[in-house]
């Protein structure tokens, strides 16, 4: 009987296999195009998999990403550290059976600028792949794949498609198109702040916020060709002259509504923002906010809450900050960790100068918060969730990976370090003569947003433009002895809504 029993177990044991054993096979064949996922397409579900994060991308570097179901970003040159979790096996061919089938770059260095084919053939899975980590259905990254091939439950999962072939090529060639044009709008948007700021500053919110409308439009629309980005953009510029003869209020009811606006379209469809002219880079992160974007929203985040605040008190100081720390930081929204601290920086050197730390701002701090914390647990995983979860040494380690990154990329070239250094210059040299509240906010909002932020070069073009822009708005950026002369007014004066800046 003992010998029976031991012979049982160790067939149990047998065919139990190692602790961690992949439920299904990742294979990768090396010459696998995005034209054969056409043939595979009836077997599973495909997409278009990111191999790496950052800027480049090596043969090494993304079999290590996959292997330990991890990845490091290229600036920061090592491989994903930790132990190998999958067995990847290579073949000339697309197996029989179950598995996940992918290319992966060849030979050394190069751009992480090209997405490659992946299938996921297995029973429950058809039309196209979705991801967790990108949330944009089709697009899969290279993190992903370890989770599904250990039957995890953050692993791939699949939407129907009716041409899913079809889907992929138009979703490859949105982010290519969206790539090279980021460039050009960008320039384009600047060139037109600049304009309107010197020819026209009675109007230059306005059309701040309505190149960022022309930005959201763009990605609602699906637009693929730059020539329609930069027409687009002059058109909603042209259009926010109306706004000249109308009152301030007006402008602040346009800047929040951009909040709005963005809150409503990430909440809508995800892909709206992540794949618009301005968004994130397809290449590291993904959905939510770009640091570019999150840099650009300040203005309508603080002007507009300033305006608010201005006409109708406190109580819509702290709705419109609300409005905007969701945007930013909600983990079905913005998913900004780094623009929710930025922005908490920045409304409480907006409202000292005014109120000070009394039971009424208190008691409205302590509400956004609660509506922003609200909005994170809600919204469920995210970056922000993600950093949160590690604890405060998690955070710690996170600081230090974006101070690097932001130190990398500064110095990534003379031409990049040259457009930080001036940057950061010029804007050190108006902190230091700026007494105006909303400037001075401003200006500590892209102070911070250079430290916990890994993107300067985004931080400094956006925040220069942001400043251009709200320093010279008439009426917009008051002196902080408004509230010094209100006070001196007497009681009556003081029982009306408090002038914000």
């Amino acid at each position: 009987m003992p010998r029976i029993l031991a012979l049982a177990l160790a067939l149990a044991a047998l065919s139990a296999g190692p602790a961690g054993a992949a439920e299904l096979r990742v294979v990768v064949v090396p010459d696998l195009e995005l034209a054969d996922l056409e043939a595979l397409s009836p077997r599973g579900a495909i997409g278009l998999l990111v191999p790496d994060a950052g800027p480049e991308t090596s043969a090494d570097r993304s079999l290590g990403a996959l292997e330990r179901g991890a990845v490091r970003n290229s600036l920061l040159g090592d491989k994903p550290a930790g132990e190998r979790v999958l067995e990847v096996t290579f073949a000339r061919n697309v197996p029989p059976g179950p598995a996940i089938v992918l290319g992966l770059p060849r030979g050394g260095t190069q751009p992480n600028d090209r997405r490659y084919p992946i299938a996921v053939l297995a029973p429950g899975y058809r039309g196209l792949v979705t991801s967790p980590s990108t949330r944009i259905p089709g697009l899969v990254s290279v993190v992903d794949v370890a989770p599904t091939a250990l039957d995890r439950d953050d692993g791939l999962g699949s939407a129907r498609a009716a041409d899913p072939v079809a889907a992929l090529a138009e979703l490859d060639e949105r982010i290519r198109d969206n790539r090279d044009a980021k460039a050009a709008v960008l320039l384009l948007s600047l060139a037109l702040i600049v304009a309107v700021a010197v020819f026209l500053p009675a109007v230059v919110l306005p059309a701040f916020a309505a190149i960022l409308l022309a930005n959201l439009v763009l990605g609602i629309a699906g637009s693929s060709e730059a020539w329609i980005d930069v027409v687009t953009i002059v058109l909603f510029v042209g259009a926010s002259l109306v706004f000249s003869r109308l009152l301030l209020l007006a402008h602040g009811l346009l800047l929040t509504g951009v909040l709005a606006a963005y809150l409503v379209a990430m909440g809508i469809d995800e892909r709206w923002v992540a794949l618009s002219p301005l968004g994130p880079t397809q290449n590291a992160r993904f959905y939510g906010l770009s640091n570019l974007l999150a840099t650009l929203l300040l203005v309508p985040a603080l002007a507009g809450a300033a305006l608010l605040g201005r006409r109708f008190g406190m109580w819509a100081f702290a709705a419109v900050a609300a409005l905007a720390l969701v945007t930013v930081g909600g983990s079905q929204f913005g998913a900004d960790g780094g623009g929710v601290i930025v922005l908490l920086a920045a409304y409480a050197a907006l409202i000292a100068p005014y109120y000070g730390l009394t039971k009424r701002t208190a008691i409205a701090a302590t509400a956004v918060v609660a509506v922003l914390a609200l909005a994170l647990a809600v919204g469920g995983e995210s970056h922000v969730t993600d950093a949160l979860g590690d604890g405060p040494v998690g955070l710690a380690e996170d600081l230090w990976r974006r101070l690097r990154l932001s130190w990398l990329r500064a110095t990534s070239g003379w031409g990049v370090g040259l457009l930080v250094g001036a940057g950061v210059t010029a804007l050190a040299a108006s902190a230091l003569r700026e007494r105006r509240p909303l400037l001075v906010s401003y200006l500590v909002a892209l102070a911070v947003s250079l430290v916990v932020n890994d993107s300067p070069n985004d931080v400094i073009v956006a925040g220069v433009a942001g400043y251009l822009a709200l320093s010279s708005a008439p009426g917009v950026a008051r002196p902080a002895s408004e509230r010094a002369t209100q006070a001196a007014r007497g009681p009556r004066a003081q029982s009306a809504p408090a002038a914000m800046p």
